[in-house]
């Protein structure tokens, strides 16, 4: 195959060379080769020792950017920090406060909220309490309430004056004894011991007038020797009460 292309080549070569490319053809060629001239003269080396020195310059710039933008974070947290302290504490210092007093304001605010809830949960309470203290017509429920208040931690004078009504007044012994129970879990308070040292002098129900003899005779209240001298020469008084009375004298005065 080969040598037949080469005979053909060779017995036509006057036909090749005589035959000349179209002019147009020319003209662009050369024009293209006079563009790409143009171009090259046009285009600008930069040495290899520049590259490398902004190649260098861009890396320093990189790092010094990435350093400044972590030295500005603890700035940034921070600020964040005081406006969301100022809008937890409401007050335009919040931002100036250190972040551990700040911890122990918003922790104290959030306790505070807490008691505020509980507060909440102990007036219903008591509003239920009183509605039952005072309902007559439930002897049951006066009991109940008053076996609640012995549960309350909390022994306002509201709740205490509203024991020893109970306790002085209600036509039940058994509500009149639970209310002195209750009213003897506070009796190391000033206000309660004041109270039953009170109703003592008026107590008219046996049962409640042992109970309060025998509770304040163990608080070592000798303020109610006058008292029990009184009880035990008052003839109307039971013989039980005179002899609670008596022993209650005698260990006041030992």
């Amino acid at each position: 195959m080969k040598s037949e292309l080469e005979d053909f080549i060779h017995n036509n070569r006057d036909a090749f060379d005589n035959r000349m490319p179209d002019p147009a053809m020319l003209e662009r060629i050369q024009q293209q080769m006079q563009a790409g001239g143009k171009k090259k003269e046009k285009a600008i080396l930069i040495p290899m020792k520049v590259v490398r020195w902004a190649a260098a310059c861009l890396i320093l710039l990189a790092g010094g950017a990435t350093f400044w933008i972590l030295q500005r974070e603890p700035i940034k947290e921070t600020t964040i920090t005081a406006k969301t302290e100022k809008h937890i504490l409401d007050t335009p210092q919040a931002a100036s406060i250190p972040d551990q007093q700040v911890a122990v304001i918003k922790n104290e605010k959030i306790q505070g909220q807490g008691f505020q809830l509980v507060d909440q949960e102990l007036s219903m309470r008591k509003q239920v309490l009183f509605a039952k203290l005072t309902n007559m017509e439930s002897p049951s429920q006066r009991l109940t309430a008053a076996t609640e208040a012995y549960e309350l931690k909390n022994n306002s004078n509201d709740i205490v004056d509203a024991l020893v009504k109970t306790m002085n007044n209600d036509p039940s012994t058994n509500v009149r004894l639970a209310a002195l129970d209750a009213l003897a879990k506070f009796y190391r308070e000033s206000y309660v011991k004041k109270q039953l040292i009170t109703s003592l002098k008026k107590q008219n129900d046996p049962m409640v007038q042992i109970g309060l003899i025998e509770l304040l005779t163990k608080m070592k209240e000798s303020s109610i020797l006058t008292e029990l001298d009184k009880i035990v020469k008052d003839g109307s008084t039971m013989e039980a009460v005179k002899d609670h009375a008596y022993a209650s004298i005698l260990t006041l005065r030992s």
